[in-house]
Parts: C-alpha cells; structure tokens; sequence
C-alpha cells in the first residue's frame, strides 16, 4: 500500500476511533453532528452501542484488519444516520447554515468511507476487485466534492462568523476565509473534473490536517468539556486522511496509465 494512502487510512481510522470514544464518555450523541432526539426509546443504548460499532470499525482502519468491511459499515452508518437526522431538519430548514454544515459533513464522512475502502482495494484491473475499486472512489470522490463545494459556499455566505474562527495572532481573517472557500470549490472542481487531483487533494489534506493542528485542538484544549469542539477536530482529521487517500489514489491511477501507454506504443514500434 502506498505511504500516502496508508497515512489517509490511519488518520480517518483514528478520527473515526476518537468519535466512538466520544460516545462512550460522554454517555450522548455529538450534539450538532448526530442530533438524535432526547425522546428516542432506548437511546442511551443506541448512543453506547454506535460508540462501541464507530470505535471497532475505527480500529479496523487503523491496523487493517477487515478495513474494508469496517469501512463500508461506516458509510452505511453515517448515511442512515443523514437520513434520519439531518435531512428532515434540512427540509425544514432549507437556509440554516448550521443543519447544511452537519449534513455536509456527514456526506463527506460517508464519501471518505467509499474512498478509504477504494484506496484498500487499489486494484485498477478489470476484475471484480477492480470494478469495486472503481466503484467506490467514483461515488466516494463525488460525495467527497459536494461536501467541498457547500463548505466552500458557507465561507461566503457567513464569512463575517468563519472569520471568528481563525486564531488571533493570524492576521486577514477575511482573507483566510475567502481564500478557504475558493480552495474548498476549486478542489471539488479539480476532482469532478478529474483534472490534477494528486495535487488538488494533497494541498487540501496538508490544509485539513494544518487546521487540526492551528486551530482545532488549541480551540479542543482550551474549552476540553466542549464536545463540540473535540468533534470538530475528529471531523478535521478525518477530511485530512481522505484527501490524502484521493491524492494517492489518483497518483498512482496516472502512473499506471502512463505506464500502459507506453508499453502499448512501445509494442507497437516493434
């Protein structure tokens, strides 16, 4: 497995770890992500019980033990989970920023999910392994994109609040946010477009995982009782492995065409 796309596998692995863990300790859903309703019968059970399932498949991730079927299981869960929780309040609440941020990034996680099990597989035959392959970055990539494309969108919609979330010793906020927001849809374009994804996506992942490191776990240690601010981080790390694994991903597909081409001419010369 390539270096990148290992490092993908062990950062949305762990991200997706830390939000089972988070489950588990706080006794509760993370309250924006997973806004399931306090009336639920039974949902404390529910909440122990997707906590122990995120932490399992999260540890298959990251030591590659039935990593593909964990990863599958996640999407599954992440796009039931959309379904219940945030589409309907999306439906209701068509122009709140708030509900398009958590469905976003629900999708992201279920595209990322597709992608980390494509990236496992990285077979571009034509075979049932590859086809599955194909598959899975080809719809995983799309979710991935979209996700971009609304945050990219939310950045200029509500930038006067995004601005308040870049630290204070860096200076232009605005700037920051606007420039964010374009690397957002520019990088969903590159990738719906299939057009210099290694690049695109390495430079996202580079950015996702700066912004754990700037912005999120300062922000996660200082208020440490706020769950939000810890999912924050998990969902930012997680962005950042699937960016890495698309950047590899496609890296590698180029190679292998390149590759091809050149043996075929090559033969053809003969």
């Amino acid at each position: 497995m390539n270096r990148l796309i290992r490092s993908g596998r062990l950062l949305y692995g762990t991200a997706i770890f830390a939000l089972g863990l988070e489950h588990l300790i706080t006794g509760n859903f993370p309250a924006a992500l997973l806004p399931v309703s306090a009336e639920l019968p039974g949902r404390l059970a529910l909440v122990y019980t997707t906590g122990v399932a995120l932490g399992i498949a999260g540890l298959c991730v990251v030591f590659g033990k039935k990593a593909n079927w964990a990863t599958l299981f996640v999407g599954a869960l992440f796009l039931l989970l959309d379904l219940v929780t945030h589409l309907p309040r999306l439906i209701a609440n068509p122009y709140n920023g708030g509900v398009w941020t958590t469905f976003s990034e629900l999708i992201a996680l279920m595209g990322g999910a597709l992608v980390i099990a494509g990236g496992l597989l990285t077979d571009f035959t034509v075979t049932r392994r590859g086809y599955f392959t194909n598959i899975y970055m080809r719809y995983g990539s799309l979710l991935y994109a979209l996700s971009l494309i609304i945050f990219g969108i939310q950045h200029f919609i509500y930038a006067n609040f995004v601005a308040t979330l870049i630290p204070s010793w860096i200076p232009g906020h605005l700037f920051w946010t606007y420039l964010i927001g374009l690397a957002f849809i520019a990088t969903a374009a590159s990738v719906l477009l299939k057009k210099q994804i290694p690049l695109s996506t390495t430079l996202l992942g580079i950015m996702f995982l700066l912004w754990v490191i700037l912005l999120h776990i300062p922000r996660a240690v200082a208020n440490w009782r706020h769950e939000t601010e810890w999912t924050s981080s998990f969902i930012a790390l997680a962005m950042s492995g699937i960016a890495f694994v698309l950047a590899d991903f496609y890296r590698v597909n180029e190679v292998n065409k390149i590759s091809a081409t050149t043996a075929y001419k090559s033969l053809s010369n003969r």
